[in-house]
């Protein structure tokens, strides 16, 4: 149960005062920062969107106009029927003045013979109303749905195009930002643009067009009652400008809380078994807590400025209202307008305050959905890292797979992680890459298929420098195993799929053999169609792994890139899937990421780095006469072999075993033979 407080009793204080004053300037100067300039383009980059749906929007907006004037018949009906069927039309001409009367009295004569009693005119006059119910039915369900089928069709387009530029955007992008970040954009972003299409856009014109077309007909029936309704109007701009900028620089900040909020759930979702393997749940709620809070404030400022908003807006036109009805008496006392005509005059004030009063509702409307249009097209102002060269070219077919990189650096900065690497990889070639952990092994693997660009030198594959080459055709010649594999939320046959989309249900089948994953999908209940579940949850890690290994199979590349590909699994899936790889690496140039040096002793060439740099290259025997970084590596890893017991040690009257030494073969029966070579 929650405390008087409102929070949960453990919680209370959580967030601190100076933390809270920290978030607040935190806040102040971000909006400090924001850039008019570049507001006003995102909306028009937006606005530009609504070009091809512009005719839905014209009828909606045209339907919508009509439907915001059709009420205001009533009481020019009421004043006609005052003060000229109900009572004694007043002394002068005072009543024959005012055209809306003019319209109604030749209608009523081409309705009705000349000797009609008041009581048919009456009659007349209301029941004709009814006639043009069928019109009002016809006239809503239009401009609803053309106001919502254009916008539909903008959030669409707009949808697609944000998810293809994302798509688009290199791997830079992604470690910067936050996925859940990423998804507000597409989600909740895109929402509000949508509810600034449907509620603010077709609304805001039609209400626009009524108060001018209203503002105008009162003009013709009184101009002096019209400046009077007319008088608040400059307060009004006044105020709604004033809370409007309040407005959307908050909602700004509520969006990027949303963003950062979303990021976090996101985030310990998936990764909820550590949460709770270490018992964090409290932490969590903390930590959770903390960021809702700060966004509380931001959305309390942004209802606390819209409330102000409205409370002067509902001031300011009740303040016309009266002020219409005082001058309007004076009006009537003084002869120049009749009763009938200054009770239609007030009835008609809404449909010109009901109109700015939306309107300032709207301008909340407004101000959220900019701030989420500018986050929208903050995410199309950013490019990805690597492009198509202007003059690049598809890598020649058939591909050797042979890799060249000559005085390669790279740094995200200043601060180079790669430093001079030059290293050739022939073709069909098996290269490990050892070293401790940072040395920039998968830093380096990683340019490979350009997931980054160089910072200095080339990267050359089959003699053609990769900068020059279509980022497609390079990546299509290059299949990933990786320590964790991504697998997506769908069928098992799916996912193997995503490595060749065309492939036949035989081929499926045949690369599934080959990585040793056919018979356990075969077990399955419904086989090759079984849902595997978000990032294939449904699988233990060596099913993964060899949905991995099948899905690179069926890829079928040149260049085979193994990070890490058996680490953390049981002995019965390593050996499945080192059987598997080795079967995948025939005849492909393979490059190999391994802590575990069991897994690489037989490579063709072994490549030791550190601190960005290679410092060794050889095969296992050659590394390991050197006593290098590598005789090193490889030392600490089996020390713990070395301060295990003896079999006789442990069982006693149990004869030591010789096991082969995994460096020479030879039956010697310790690990350190080779440690002497």
């Amino acid at each position: 149960m929650l405390a008087a407080t409102g929070q949960p009793p453990n919680l209370r204080g959580a967030r601190k005062p100076d933390a809270i004053a920290k978030a607040r300037a935190k806040r102040s100067a971000e909006e400090r920062e924001r850039d008019p300039k570049r507001e006003r383009q995102a909306m028009l980059r937006f606005l530009a969107y609504l070009k091809p749906s512009t005719h839905y929007f014209v009828i909606a907006s045209l339907c919508g106009v009509t439907l915001r004037l059709f009420p205001y018949i009533v009481p020019a009906s009421l004043g006609y029927a005052i003060d000229h069927i109900l009572t004694v039309p007043a002394s002068g001409h005072a009543a024959n003045h005012n055209p809306l009367y003019t319209i109604i009295s030749g209608f009523l004569r081409h309705a009705l013979p000349p000797d009609a009693s008041k009581i048919v005119q009456l009659h007349t006059l209301l029941f004709s109303l009814f006639a043009f119910l069928p019109v009002f039915g016809v006239l809503v369900f239009f401009r609803s749905y053309f106001a919502g089928l254009g916008g539909q069709r903008v959030i669409f387009k707009l949808r697609n195009d944000l998810y293809e530029h994302i798509q688009s955007l290199s791997l830079s992008f992604f470690s910067q930002e936050r996925s859940g970040s990423i998804v507000s954009r597409m989600t909740s972003d895109i929402a509000l643009a949508q509810n600034f299409i449907g509620n603010a856009c077709t609304n805001l014109w039609m209400d626009m067009a009524a108060v001018v077309i209203l503002g105008g007909v009162l003009f013709t029936v009184d101009k002096y009652l019209a400046i009077a309704a007319l008088s608040i109007m400059p307060f009004w701009i006044l105020s709604v400008r004033f809370f409007g900028q309040n407005i959307r620089r908050g909602s700004l900040g509520v969006q990027e809380g949303l963003s950062e909020l979303s990021g976090q759930v996101q985030e310990k979702v998936s990764g909820v078994t550590v949460v709770q393997a270490f018992a964090r749940e409290r932490y969590e709620l903390r930590s959770f807590f903390r960021l809702h809070s700060a966004l509380l404030h931001r959305q309390i400022s942004v209802v606390r400025m819209s409330a102000y908003n409205l409370t002067s807006s509902m001031l300011l036109t009740t303040t016309g209202g009266l002020i219409v009805v005082l001058v309007g008496s004076h009006e009537v006392m003084a002869g120049r307008i009749t009763p009938g005509t200054l009770l239609m005059f007030w009835a008609m004030l809404g449909g010109l305050y009901d109109p700015l009063s939306r309107m300032t509702d709207l301008a909340a409307v407004i101000a959220n959905a900019s701030a989420a249009i500018e986050r929208i097209f903050d995410i199309f102002d950013r490019q990805s890292d690597i492009e198509d060269a202007p003059e690049a070219i598809t890598l020649p077919e058939p591909t050797e797979g042979r890799i060249e990189l000559k005085n390669v650096s790279f740094g995200y900065s200043d601060d180079m992680i790669l430093k001079n690497i030059n290293l050739t990889v022939k073709p069909g070639e098996v290269v490990a890459f050892v070293g401790p952990s940072g040395a920039g092994k998968s830093t380096l693997v990683s340019l490979i298929p350009r997931f980054y660009d160089v910072s200095k030198g080339e990267i050359r594959v089959d003699g053609v420098n990769i900068s020059k080459l279509k980022v497609k055709s390079l990546r299509n010649t290059i299949g990933m195993v990786l320590q964790d594999n991504i697998l997506f939320t769908g069928p098992i046959k799916d996912n193997i799929l995503y490595g060749r989309p065309g492939a036949t249900d035989d081929e499926i089948i045949e690369a599934a053999i080959a990585g040793n994953a056919h018979d356990f999908i075969e077990s399955l209940p419904e086989g090759y169609d079984t849902e595997i579940g978000e990032r294939g949850t449904k699988l233990s890690g060596g099913q993964r792994q060899r949905l991995a290994i099948t899905r690179a199979f069926l890829r079928d590349p040149k260049i085979l890139i193994l990070d890490e590909a058996t680490s953390a699994l049981d002995s019965e899936s390593e050996q499945l899937i080192q059987s598997a790889l080795n079967r995948l690496m025939v005849g492909r140039t393979t490059l190999i990421i391994a802590h575990r040096l069991s897994t690489i002793m037989h490579a063709d060439k072994i490549v030791a780095m550190q601190d960005g740099r290679i410092v060794e290259v050889g095969t296992h025997n050659d590394l390991l006469a050197n006593r290098g970084l590598y005789y090193h590596l490889y030392k600490a890893q089996f020390e713990h072999a070395l301060s295990m017991p003896m079999p006789e040690q442990v069982f006693g009257d149990e004869p030591a075993t010789a096991v082969p030494c995994e460096s020479c073969g030879d039956d010697v029966g310790r690990v350190e033979h080779c440690y002497s070579v």
